[in-house]
């Protein structure tokens, strides 16, 4: 069984750990979703695991094929492009109403992980999680509960396209450097800037997936 099965907490609902599990890899893009399997896999019932599954088609990170086929939603360059489109949006209106209830303490915590980051800007592992962090800190700033939450569905797809630009060679350090950018426009509390900024880091991300799907449909 592979470690992502095995790192699932028995804490989490069914739903989360097969969540988890296709936004991590683990479930590949178009591997059938076969209740009975994924059961005994998980150590549950099948009910849990067929609303699970149902959850998930509701979400778009699984699709049904035919009455009884369900399958891990697939990626393509196409998706790629609305799920980043929608997620610099959302991320750029956090980030605008982030600068504007910021406080000097906000902006410690945030600064703080700014520079974790900067000191780790070579390993992709670190940069993309200070970097999570550092989102994370933006949506309790800003208070936007709905924005928060839309952007909870949003992330676990662009998350599947994660590892196409985390580990693109420069990337992590470029992410570095797009994140001080966004905390100096919060920190000035610039909404404008704020807002345009986290726009143009999303956007630089999307272009590196982009570029790496193509090469390696190219490639096969």
């Amino acid at each position: 069984m592979d470690d992502r099965w095995r790192r699932r907490s028995a804490g989490s609902s069914t739903y989360e750990q097969l969540r988890a599990l296709i936004v991590e890899g683990a479930l590949e893009p178009g591997a059938p979703l076969s209740a009975p399997e994924l059961a005994e896999q998980l150590g549950v019932s099948r009910t849990p695991v067929r609303e699970a599954i149902g959850s998930l088609v509701l979400e778009g990170l699984a699709v049904r094929r035919g009455s009884n086929r369900t399958m891990v939603a697939p990626v393509s360059v196409a998706e790629l492009e609305h799920v980043f489109d929608v997620r610099g949006r959302l991320e750029g209106l956090i980030a605008a109403d982030a600068a504007r209830r910021l406080t000097a303490t906000d902006a410690e915590a945030l600064e703080r992980l700014i520079v974790l980051m900067e000191r780790l800007r070579d390993d992709h592992v670190e940069v993309v999680r200070f970097g999570a962090e550092f989102h994370d800190e933006l949506q309790r700033i800003s208070g936007n509960q709905l924005a928060e939450n839309l952007l909870r569905i949003v992330r676990a797809h662009a998350d599947r396209y994660r590892s196409l630009t985390s580990r693109r060679p420069g990337r992590s350090s470029d992410a570095a450097d797009e994140h001080r950018a966004i905390f100096e426009a919060v920190a000035a509390r610039d909404a404008d800037r704020a807002e345009a900024v986290m726009r143009e880091h999303i956007d630089a991300a999307k272009a590196v997936a982009i570029a790496v799907m193509l090469e390696r449909d190219a490639a096969e």
